[in-house]
């Protein structure tokens, strides 16, 4: 079976002796006066918008949502509390990277609240950031965003109303 996508969207076939790594994806999704928070991604080629997050490489003993937790803050530098009985599984794709790897990928969502403004001398890392903004989810077209995030803020009705 065929299952793996590159990056343009091409199918591959898996060699039976080639390995699959795993890989964990966290987000959070923080709503202030009905704009979210989210970061300008640097891609080599163009720039999109994501929910804070992303690869988690969980530390020994650090759960999902801890993992989440941290990733947050070193793109954003705000502190937040997840809504633990809102993690919900967002996307479980297979990938095959320009490396030639093979990976599977879960990625996970969860409604977050702030519970501490950013530091006055905190940066956003420059070689994955480029900004960091709270977005009125209408302005978004939907090739701002990759799929899976957009798809699961149009299930949480984040494309009606306006951002106040």
């Amino acid at each position: 079976m065929t299952r793996y996508r590159d990056i343009q969207g091409n199918a591959h076939e898996r060699p039976s002796r080639e390995p699959v790594a795993w890989r964990i994806g966290g987000y959070a999704v923080i709503e202030r006066g009905g704009c979210l928070l989210m970061v300008e991604t640097v891609l080599p080629s163009r720039w999109r918008w994501d929910l804070p997050g992303g690869g988690i490489r969980l530390e020994p003993e650090e759960t999902v949502l801890e993992g989440i937790v941290r990733e947050v803050h070193e793109e954003t530098g705000y502190a937040i509390e997840p809504d633990a009985a809102t993690l919900t599984l967002v996307d479980d794709a297979f990938l095959r990277p320009p490396s030639g790897s093979y990976w599977h990928i879960l990625t996970f969502a969860v409604r977050s609240r702030i519970v501490a403004e950013p530091d006055d001398d905190w940066t956003a890392p420059d070689d994955e950031i480029a900004r960091v903004a709270w977005v009125d989810p209408l302005s978004l077209r939907r090739g701002e965003m990759i799929g899976p995030q957009r798809d699961l803020l149009e299930r949480l009705g984040y494309f009606r109303g306006d951002c106040s």
